[in-house]
């Protein structure tokens, strides 16, 4: 089989995390993936053609109008495409932005060999898909993961109370309600924090440490150095329960211990996650924990092998490839991924015994 794919990606922080993830995994994988800009349509076809890509992953509403469908078809390429919503109704989760192109569908039902998949929930599509569902577009519900690549930390030794990495630009109601009370509550209490994100930060009268940008490779390092996590959703993604954003499958993967604002993480991460929906409780957990963190490395180690088996960027690549059928395929991608994750676990396992002992681990072989 020839292991050469185009990833087209989206737009912002979340999508360069979600296109690191696929991108990743298909790399450890044994594939060639080239990323190239969703205009840039005369590369792709050059691509298909002279290099002999045979996948390609791209979204709704920046990388659909340039794919050329006859040059697809005619090399059986797969397409995997995660679609926006698109209904009767114009309504979006978050913001118009994050709705597809009414001739989309039409565009999708060209493709031959297509899978059309989205992280919102299911019990949301006759609401906000209904326009996908009338031209029968089969919607496959794959939600965001984990990067189990770059998701082993230095160490797992505490250097500070609290790690938040979050943009508030589009949800500053969470900052008034929630963010700002739960910092000054902990400026006030003596506790340290690590705040990365917008300027909202300081806006809201917080310190932070700026911006990572697109360096998330740092992120690890940061979740796993921290007592505790908090992380947070817009508001229509709670009330709707809409879908876990990604950065709830990073957190644990890389051995941060998480709060939540979203019911939902209950059902993907049980007793894996702390969730709280009102701002007092939130606050009392965050607090209690940093009080009494009680067998934190044993819960760190339990949430990293359950997200490390059941919710990473391999696991949904094993659910892709089967829906059109690729079962032998998807069978290679779950061996190699057992392997991988016994090796990985292996690892993360001698560096939380280094850190209990409050030693350096100096040997890295993941």
């Amino acid at each position: 089989m020839n292991k050469t794919a185009l990833y087209i990606p989206r737009p912002g922080t979340t999508s360069l995390m979600v296109q690191h993830g696929y991108v990743d995994a298909l790399r450890e994988l044994g594939w060639k993936v080239y990323v190239i800009n969703p205009q840039n349509k005369l590369n792709c076809e050059k691509l298909i053609v002279e290099y002999g890509v045979n996948l390609i992953m791209t979204s709704s509403r920046y990388g659909i109008r340039q794919l050329p469908i006859d040059i697809i078809n005619k090399n059986n390429v797969v397409v995997f495409v995660n679609i926006l919503p698109l209904n009767s109704q114009r309504i979006s989760i978050d913001n118009q932005y994050e709705l597809a192109h009414i001739d989309e569908p039409n565009i999708l039902k060209k493709i031959n060999l297509l899978v059309t998949h989205t992280n919102i929930e299911p019990h949301l599509w006759d609401s906000y898909m209904d326009i996908w569902l009338k031209n029968c577009i089969n919607i496959q519900h794959i939600p965001w993961a984990g990067n189990l690549i770059k998701a082993v930390p230095f160490s797992y030794i505490p250097i500070v109370d609290v790690a938040m990495v979050a943009n508030f630009g589009h949800r500053q109601d969470i900052m008034r309600q929630l963010i700002e009370p739960l910092f000054k509550r902990l400026d006030l209490l003596g506790y340290s924090y690590h705040a990365f994100g917008d300027d909202i930060w300081h806006m809201a009268g917080l310190k932070y440490n700026g911006s990572l940008g697109t360096n998330i490779d740092k992120l690890a390092d940061i979740y796993s150095t921290a007592i505790i996590c908090p992380n947070v959703h817009t508001k229509k993604q709670i009330e709707l329960q809409a879908f876990i954003n990604e950065r709830s499958f990073t957190i644990l993967l890389c051995g941060g211990i998480q709060i939540s604002d979203n019911l939902l993480a209950k059902k993907y991460f049980k007793e894996h996650c702390f969730v709280s929906t009102s701002t007092t409780n939130y606050i009392q957990q965050i607090t209690a924990w940093l009080n009494n963190p009680q067998d934190r490395f044993d819960r760190i180690r339990n949430s990293i092998e359950y997200i490390a088996n059941y919710h990473t960027y391999f696991n949904r690549l094993i659910n892709l490839f089967q829906q059109i059928n690729m079962n032998n395929y998807s069978k290679l991608i779950e061996d190699y991924k057992h392997k991988l994750i016994t090796r990985y676990c292996w690892e993360i396992d001698c560096r939380i015994n280094a850190s209990q002992r409050n030693i350096v681990y100096e040997h890295e072989t993941f």
